[in-house]
């Protein structure tokens, strides 16, 4: 992180009363505490290659220090919904409002709009799954840096491994680069069954509810995706 990059992060911390979040948040080990933790065994007990279950990956990323966001963030916004999907939603990171929701990956807004976009095709968003590319919120809720996203990638693709979906619906240009390793044109990629060879499961690329309730006129192009959608799975 670069001295510009610390100041705004220091700035953000006071606007949002940050010493309050660490005071009640943040645990205090005593030396006793810190001198009888072997490091070489909790790592080998822990490492990410033999985490077997969504849940023991979830509670490996909250003893993991893999972002200067986390220790200051609400909630860590991993996984919502079924452990055997056979769609997993992926999307981007936590705004603001998200934020305050411990148990929702999208706002309510968004959710709604995007549990009436999967029921159009004869998705259920509730048998499925959404996860996030990146877990916490982000200063001003911008986007997540490219080292950020990279520090998350690996709990994120085996996230997605321990999950075994049959598809993949990525929300925007953000989820959807993610999962292609790439930057990619959302505009050209829309309409297509993208595939990250790695994984070999179908990728399918959708607006973001989020740009939809910002710009409905991008609902008719939605709809068009989602027939694509339905048409592939069926």
């Amino acid at each position: 992180m670069n001295n510009l990059e610390k100041i705004v992060l220091l700035s953000w911390y006071a606007d949002e009363n940050i010493d309050f979040v660490l005071k009640n948040n943040q645990k205090k080990y005593t030396q006793e505490e810190r001198a009888g933790v072997d490091d070489d065994k909790v790592h080998k007990k822990n490492d990410l290659y033999d985490i077997k279950t969504v849940q023991g990956l979830i509670e490996y990323i909250d003893q993991c220090d893999i972002s200067d966001l986390k220790i200051y963030s609400k909630h860590t916004h991993i996984h919502q919904g079924s452990l055997n999907p056979e769609i997993l939603i992926v999307n981007d990171f936590p705004n603001s409002e998200e934020e305050d929701q411990s148990n929702n990956i999208l706002a309510e807004d968004c959710k709604e709009l995007l549990v009436k976009m999967l029921g159009a095709v004869n998705i259920e968003l509730k048998g499925n799954t959404i996860i996030n590319t990146f877990f916490w919120r982000t200063p001003g809720d911008r986007r997540p840096t490219s080292n950020e996203i990279d520090k998350c990638r690996p709990f994120f693709y085996k996230m997605i491994e321990l999950l075994a979906p049959k598809y993949i619906i990525s929300l925007g240009d953000l989820a959807l680069s993610v999962l292609m390793e790439s930057d990619v044109n959302f505009i050209d990629s829309r309409g297509k069954t993208l595939n990250n060879k790695k994984m070999n499961i179908p990728i399918f690329p959708l607006f973001h509810p989020r740009v939809l309730i910002k710009q409905p006129s991008l609902k008719r192009l939605a709809w068009e995706d989602l027939k694509i959608i339905a048409n592939e799975i069926k």
